[in-house]
């Protein structure tokens, strides 16, 4: 996705601007739509600048609207892991 179809896409988005900043970083670290990212709300956190817990609340509103998915993820012992996010 280019740069203008994806601030065509936020902008008819009911979401705050730290979603819109989420959403945006996330397509850069998945190479696009068609990729996932797998990390946690702290590592997002410390890599835009919000707090993990204004991570997770914008990653719920991308969810609820229908940008991204989150998928728990759990090791074999069933130790929960950061989710995996895509894009819907």
């Amino acid at each position: 996705m280019n740069d203008l179809a994806r601030y065509r896409l936020l902008a008819g988005v009911s979401v705050p601007p730290a979603a819109k900043l989420l959403y945006s970083y996330l397509l850069d670290r998945a190479g696009g739509r068609n990729g996932t990212v797998l990390l946690s709300s702290r590592r997002l956190a410390a890599e835009v600048g919000l707090s993990a817990s204004a991570v997770r609340r914008n990653l719920h509103r991308l969810q609820q609207n229908g940008l991204i998915r989150l998928t728990p993820r759990y090791s074999e012992e069933g130790i929960r892991l950061s989710n995996q996010i895509t894009f819907a």
